[in-house]
């Protein structure tokens, strides 16, 4: 009997039917606050459905474009590059007598100033040399031509009205004597072209990006002296070159390209250039070509940036006539625009031509109203909108 009454009441001595009914009261009251919470704004939505009767029109901001003539301009990034470097070495043996303080990593050097010079005195004695074998090539063909005169006229004395003949005259050993002479002026040119590589220079402006020489130091080719023939490396100032990749349709906006004009600028400062080539072949990986400026001749080649430098480049376009120019807001996917027409949505897809800085130029069409600028959420075609002016600086 004890166990039977353990059974139907709990422990503490309440039924355990109260603990059921207090349960079920606790999940009634949360139904009733749930359907509560949601009741208010279903109410307020029926209310506002009941009284206004339409759907609110969204608002739209729009521009009013005007047609009107507009230059491209394609706005890239690139870097300063060189055709090529020149490597400083010596035609002549001998020990470097001079250097140019300007001969040194970031120097400049003008056209045909030396900055190298090397010990003459050795090429200046084998000019010497050269020298007197030609005064002594000299006066062996006059001593022939001497003999040789004599010759013919002891000859003519003996032989009235007959011809001289050559070996009368000497001839062989004349022309043997002038042959000689020959040689050695070309001799005295050689020893004397010898002496002027003595003194080093370039024939234009160049930058110095690399020297190793010291005074003291012994020179000459590279088959005499090897790695050591290696002075310096230096870069012709008109060599400086600005590579910047382009897409092929900014490149198509421009053609042609070649000629045109643009601004290029870096740390060391902006600088006017012009388009001097383009690359003959579309790169494999990003489907870009390249367009190669040269900097316009009139800017100090000391002022110029230095190879590697960064660069942003702004190059001018074809001038387009009956164009609109669009925020850059305006477009939409796939380069599409909303234009509000009678009050609702319209799309348009106009041709794009290209940018300017005042944004987007397109070809003029059939605005309507406006041009949408900026997303709409849930834009569709023949959405009604509300219009909206955009202020001035939009």
């Amino acid at each position: 009997m004890a166990q039977e009454g353990e059974s139907s009441t709990g422990r503490s001595g309440r039924p355990r039917w109260l603990g059921y009914a207090q349960l079920a009261l606790i999940l009634a009251a949360i139904g009733v606050a749930l359907y509560f919470a949601q009741a208010p704004s279903q109410v307020e939505w029926d209310a506002i459905s009941d009284v206004a009767g339409d759907p609110v029109k969204p608002t739209v901001t729009v521009v009013k474009p005007a047609p009107t003539e507009q230059a491209l301009t394609v706005h890239l990034m690139g870097g300063v590059t060189l055709h090529g470097n020149v490597r400083v070495t010596s035609e002549v043996e001998g020990r470097v007598a001079w250097v140019s303080p300007n001969f040194r990593n970031g120097g400049s050097i003008a056209a045909n100033e030396t900055f190298i010079r090397i010990d003459p005195a050795e090429h200046e004695l084998q000019r010497d040399v050269a020298a007197a074998a030609v005064s002594e090539a000299e006066a062996r063909v006059q001593v022939e031509r001497a003999l040789g005169a004599e010759s013919a006229a002891a000859f003519a004395r003996e032989n009235p009205g007959a011809e001289v003949p050559g070996r009368v005259r000497r001839a062989p050993q004349i022309a043997q004597a002038e042959a000689a002479l020959m040689k050695a002026q070309a001799e005295l040119k050689l020893a004397q072209l010898q002496l002027e590589r003595t003194e080093i220079s370039l024939p234009y402006d160049s930058r110095v990006a690399a020297a190793d020489i010291e005074v003291g130091q012994f020179v000459g080719p590279a088959e005499l002296v090897g790695r050591a023939a290696n002075l310096g490396t230096v870069y012709r100032t008109d060599a400086l070159q600005v590579r910047a990749p382009i897409g092929q349709d900014d490149l198509a906006s421009l053609a042609p390209a070649i000629g045109r004009a643009a601004t290029v600028r870096t740390a060391a400062g902006t600088f006017t250039a012009t388009v001097e080539r383009t690359s003959a072949a579309i790169a494999p990986k990003t489907r870009l070509a390249t367009l190669f400026l040269r900097f316009a001749e009139d800017q100090p080649a000391d002022t110029l940036p230095l190879p590697g430098s960064f660069a942003e480049v702004s190059v001018a376009g074809p001038v387009h006539d009956n164009v609109f120019v669009l925020p850059e807001a305006a477009l939409q996917d796939r380069d599409s625009v909303w234009v509000v027409d009678g009050g609702a949505l319209k799309a348009v897809a106009p041709r794009l031509l290209g940018h300017a800085d005042g944004g987007v130029v397109v070809e003029a069409f059939d605005a309507g109203d406006g041009v949408v600028v900026g997303s709409l959420p849930a834009a569709r075609e023949g959405l009604a909108v509300e219009a909206s002016a955009a202020p001035a600086s939009e």
